[in-house]
């Protein structure tokens, strides 16, 4: 009998070992993401002297050292900016940021902030508080439309500047955006995030928290887009006018990507999709998967308890 126990523990072990094995190769998707500690941003945000090695801000920027920094408080015509003082060195990198746009304003309120990965830095302009003609990436988070369109607003929208362009502020930029969408991400209840992701000369993608928490929902991927040569650095900056808001970035992460040797050149982009696509449906796959798992493993045991029974049955004819 302690034989057959053995046995059976020994099977029960390996059964749980295929399942955590199928599950490992399920998470593995051929990528990992390594820290990139000079361009982190999370509270206090400064030291003892009110500086930071790692970020410079200015203008009419505030830095509350337990909740934010305040690119721009509600009030009209002001401006603020935010930057790191090191370029981006990684090819592949995916950024997270909480930020928060709030405001007295339930009809009338603006302007929005910017995300910038550009070759020139901490340069106040027109352009949600930063230099136009930029040569770089523009992400804009805006929440005021100064024409009309057949879109909603608030808006994210993205350019590439090749440092020529100018942004069109009459049109909301529309002629020159690489991709955009509608989403509104001011004055929510839950905490709202971005989720930025560039692929060098293959892909940039950008995915916002704003429903719930844990919850990021696709705004846009672009194909086959490459930032300039040279030195990039990170940066946000926000702008009001006669409308205002306070424009809030509350924490940064930024990890580089690194995809496996093992991977074929060009399947960076095609794995994404993937595992964009698996994490869409991961609520209801996973508890469709848990519960074809508990089922087999009760199924299981309830054959080796029945074969238990007639070994032991057996045995017992057998003295008798």
């Amino acid at each position: 009998m302690k034989s057959f126990r053995n046995a059976l523990l020994g099977s029960l072990l390996l059964l749980a070992g295929a399942v955590r094995a199928k599950e490992d190769e399920e998470v593995d998707d051929g990528e990992r993401l390594i820290a990139m500690r000079t361009h982190v941003l999370y509270p206090p945000y400064v030291d003892q002297e009110l500086q930071s090695n790692r970020w410079d801000f200015g203008a009419d920027a505030i830095i509350n050292t337990n909740k934010h920094v305040r690119l721009t408080q509600d009030r009209r015509s002001e401006m603020g900016w935010l930057w790191s003082r090191l370029p981006i060195k990684a090819e592949n990198y995916e950024i997270e940021v909480e930020f928060n746009v709030n405001g007295k304003g339930h009809s009338l309120f603006g302007d929005g902030f910017a995300m910038w990965l550009t070759t020139d830095r901490a340069k106040p302009g027109p352009v949600f508080g930063s230099i136009d003609n930029f040569n770089g990436l523009g992400l804009f988070f805006d929440t005021y439309p100064n024409s009309r369109h057949t879109y909603s607003f608030p808006r994210a929208t993205a350019m590439l500047g090749d440092g020529k362009t100018p942004y069109d502020h009459d049109h909301d930029n529309q002629a020159n955006e690489l991709a955009a969408c509608s989403m509104d991400f001011r004055r929510r209840d839950t905490r709202t995030m971005l989720k930025l992701r560039y692929i060098k000369s293959k892909s940039l993608s950008l995915q916002l928290q704003v429903e719930k928490e844990g919850r990021w929902d696709d705004c846009f991927e672009a194909q086959n887009v490459e930032l300039p040569a040279g030195d990039i650095y990170l940066g946000f900056s926000a702008l009001t006018g006669d409308v205002s808001d306070a424009h809030d970035i509350i924490s940064v992460s930024t990890n580089s990507i690194v995809f496996n040797s093992t991977l074929p050149v060009g399947a960076e982009s095609q794995l994404y999709k993937s595992k964009k696509s698996r994490k869409s449906s991961s609520t209801g796959l996973s508890m469709f998967l848990f519960l074809l798992k508990a089922i087999g493993v009760l199924a299981f045991c309830a054959f080796a308890f029945s074969a238990y029974r007639t070994y032991n049955a057996q045995k017992r004819g057998k003295r008798f």
